[in-house]
């Protein structure tokens, strides 16, 4: 049995306010291509298909029409998605019972019996394998909020802002009933799972979060489940799983050494600075109900990503002439297929209409603006107050409008503590309504 992972794929995703729909589009015809042509039985997306809770028209039409060429052109792959912390779970499994006509399977969530009684079942997808061979089984855990966590917990969970007498500086996941929520919870898909296994069957499992051990990539990630301080520990996986295709993560890596248990990264850069990642699909060979190997294949990209200069900063002057450069507008380009463009800029003392001037000298050349980033001389850290020509608070993140409001009445960095308090009322707010931050 051949898997293709997958995952972070971000549909309806915009680069201060220039359209990914192209890029996406290029993407999803190249993974029909490859499917085909490396022989692929299960495709495995591991969350965040859409890049917003409520994604737009463009972006639910590039999805159903990918699965109706997939089936199409490979009409007996089959599919496991789950939702991810960007996805709307019961928005993407709402036409699953359609879906699995085309032997498509969706879970953006938990359900639960009569009782609380966790609906195990609901989480495992049973893989055939080719001519009759056993194949394997699929422990399919969609992105998990705390509420979600807290009914597996041993403790109550405290509310955010609550003291915690027994919290200090170190973290101790033995002791956070999070964690110990996540261990209980998979306990019980993973028991099921193994009831399940018939004699040849491998254990595969997908889930989307982040694990103790991954790098995460500058600008783009949210940080989920109240924070980074919630890594979720490798070993939630067991030793027995074949393979573990995981989401979240930009950059493609294996998780604390472990080749099976894999972030497939995402197929185009979602942010400026992963222009420099390099950007896979993952297969993984299995044989007889185990691993036989795991290899990437890279996505190719359609669209530039350029930054001036290529390291570090220029003076606004440096900056302005190297824009000069640039090759004019060509009229006959797409505007959609124009490089994206970064500049950072190092000054000396503020230039509040430095933005504007970069974005006006671009707008002659070439490219599209995508980013300014702007440092001081002095320390080299970014100054934020000049980092978007001109400021838009609707393009901020509301992690940084939080910060920003926060110093502007504090006069100081947002308490840790205070801070989870606000991501994990965001997530809650956000899925709630449907909304599209993110």
């Amino acid at each position: 049995m051949r898997i293709l992972h997958t995952a972070d794929w971000h549909l309806g995703h915009t680069l201060r306010d220039h359209s990914r729909q192209r890029e996406h589009e290029h993407f999803l015809r190249w993974l029909v291509d490859t499917v085909v042509e490396r022989d692929v039985d299960v495709l495995l997306v591991a969350g965040d298909v859409f890049d917003t809770a409520n994604p737009p028209p463009p972006a639910w039409r590039a999805w159903f029409e990918f699965l109706g060429e997939l089936k199409r052109a490979r009409p007996a792959i089959q599919v496991v998605v789950i939702a991810g912390n960007h996805d709307s779970g019961a928005r993407l499994e709402a036409p699953r019972e359609l879906l699995a006509a085309f032997d498509v399977t969706v879970v953006g969530g938990l359900d639960f019996e009569a009782g609380g009684r966790l609906a195990t079942e609901r989480l495992l997808v049973p893989l055939p394998g080719r001519d009759g061979d056993p194949g394997a089984v699929c422990v399919a855990i969609p992105f998990l909020r705390a509420t979600d966590v807290a009914a597996f917990a041993p403790v109550v969970l405290p509310r955010p802002g609550e003291p915690d007498d027994e919290a200090d500086d170190e973290p101790d996941d033995e002791r956070d009933p999070l964690i110990e929520g996540m261990r209980m919870l998979h306990e019980q898909v993973f028991d099921a799972a193994r009831a399940a296994l018939r004699p040849g069957q491998a254990l595969v499992a997908m889930a989307h979060g982040y694990l103790v051990g991954g790098m995460l990539s500058e600008l783009s990630e949210r940080k989920v489940l109240g924070g980074n301080q919630h890594a979720l520990p490798v070993d939630l996986f067991p030793d027995e799983c074949a393979y573990v295709a995981l989401g979240h993560l930009h950059r493609p890596q294996p998780v604390a050494g472990r080749e099976h248990v894999r972030y497939s990264g995402s197929p185009i850069p979602l942010s400026m600075p992963e222009r420099v990642h390099a950007h896979h699909v993952v297969f993984a060979d299995l044989e007889d109900g185990r691993l036989a190997k795991t290899w990437s294949l890279r996505v190719p990209q359609l669209v530039p990503m350029q930054r001036i200069p290529a390291h570090g900063a220029l003076t606004p002057e440096a900056a302005f002439a190297a824009i000069e450069a640039l090759p004019p507008r060509d009229p006959d380009v797409d505007e959609d297929l124009r490089p994206l463009l970064e500049v950072a800029v190092r000054i000396a003392e503020p230039m509040p209409s430095l933005g504007e001037r970069v974005a006006t000298a671009c707008a002659a050349k070439n490219v599209r603006l995508a980013r300014v980033e702007v440092l001081t001389a002095a320390t080299g850290d970014r100054d934020r107050s000049d980092a978007a020509p001109p400021r838009d608070l609707t393009a901020l993140q509301p992690e940084e409008l939080f910060r920003l409001c926060y110093a502007r009445e504090h006069e100081g960095e947002v308490p840790e503590r205070l801070m989870r308090a606000f991501r994990e009322l965001l997530d809650e707010v956000q899925h709630a309504a449907g909304g599209g931050m993110s």
